[in-house]
């Protein structure tokens, strides 16, 4: 029994070590600091469960999970309404387009209502989303001004893509009083398109779009171009917007590139969450970017040096610091 007693007291202890150094390396999977965030509650607000929003959140708030933080991510109408929520300060981080943040940060167009969303603050830009006019090719739709009499499938009233929408007409000097504006969900302007009804359906994603992709396997489409010049001009009142081009690669028909609008991604917090804290989101995101560019195809394009492209409010003080640390300045 005296032999047994200390063989017995050997093992437990080696068990305890070899599960001590188990849970290190677990904990030591995430980047960013040995439990930075603990303490800290982050509710990520994210979009609809088929959307990119939604599984990039769920990865974010595993990454500040691991960071100490309690974490969660919550399933939105995503921009508009993740804009107003995280500006009353009923979540710490939201993902969002670009133009919908810069119109509730001065209180324009859809956010007249509401007045200007004050309190939000930037994090970081994303990825890009490409506003795409997809017309139906026997519907002789080549530029933007062959849109007069034709049926549009717009979007969701007030939604981002609608506002787009009424922003290109408005750049060649047409309104709604030229075409036959239908409010449809993307989904809908796709089916609409199939059975005739829509001539053209106006989205703002990445790229490829897997309902466009769809549909090009059944339809003959065309992608319609927005001119340089116009998108130029529509920057000056609308700096979220830049011009970029969809390349020819991306659907099947396409023989170049073309000229369209740009609208960056943003992830978002609001001026009341502590900057030490944003600044170990903002550094957590960035030392784990490769579990975030795998949780969705979208995510490849999110470069540290990107962060600061087209910012649509001004940046939280604690994402400048992280910047700042990075020798980064913004474009």
């Amino acid at each position: 029994m005296k032999r047994i007693i200390p063989l017995f007291s050997l093992f437990v202890a080696f068990v305890l070590i070899v599960s001590a150094c188990g849970e290190k390396s677990a904990g030591d999977q995430t980047k960013g600091g040995s439990h930075s965030l603990q303490g800290e509650f982050i509710t990520i607000l994210t979009g609809g469960s088929s959307g990119v929003y939604f599984p990039l959140g769920g990865t974010l708030a595993k990454i500040y999970t691991n960071m100490g933080a309690t974490a969660n991510s919550q399933s939105t109408a995503a921009s508009a309404t993740n804009a107003t929520t995280l500006n009353q300060g009923k979540a710490e981080v939201a993902f969002a387009m670009g133009d919908t943040i810069a119109d509730a940060y001065e209180g324009v167009d859809s956010f007249a209502e509401q007045g200007a969303q004050e309190n939000l603050r930037t994090i970081a830009s994303l990825y890009t989303n490409y506003l795409q006019i997809v017309a139906r090719k026997d519907a002789s739709i080549e530029t933007v001004e062959d849109l007069k009499g034709k049926t549009i499938a717009v979007g969701a009233p007030g939604s981002g893509t609608e506002i787009s929408a009424q922003r290109v007409l408005a750049a060649y000097d047409m309104t709604y009083d030229d075409v036959t504006a239908d409010y449809l969900s993307f989904s809908e302007g796709v089916e609409g398109i199939k059975n005739r009804n829509v001539d053209a359906i106006v989205i703002s994603s990445g790229l490829p779009n897997a309902g466009i992709l769809e549909l090009a396997t059944t339809e003959e489409v065309t992608i319609v171009e927005i001119e340089e010049e116009k998108i130029v001009e529509m920057e000056k009142d609308y700096p979220a917007y830049f011009p970029t081009k969809v390349p020819s690669e991306t659907y099947g028909g396409m023989e170049e590139d073309v000229q369209t609008i740009g609208v960056n991604n943003v992830l978002m917090t609001h001026s009341d969450v502590p900057d030490e804290v944003v600044y170990e989101m903002t550094k957590g995101l960035f030392e784990n970017i490769s579990e975030m560019q795998d949780s969705h195809h979208a995510a490849k394009d999110i470069r540290l040096e990107n962060a600061l492209d087209h910012l649509p409010t001004p940046l939280h003080p604690g994402a400048e610091q992280f910047y700042d640390e990075e020798g980064m300045e913004e474009k």
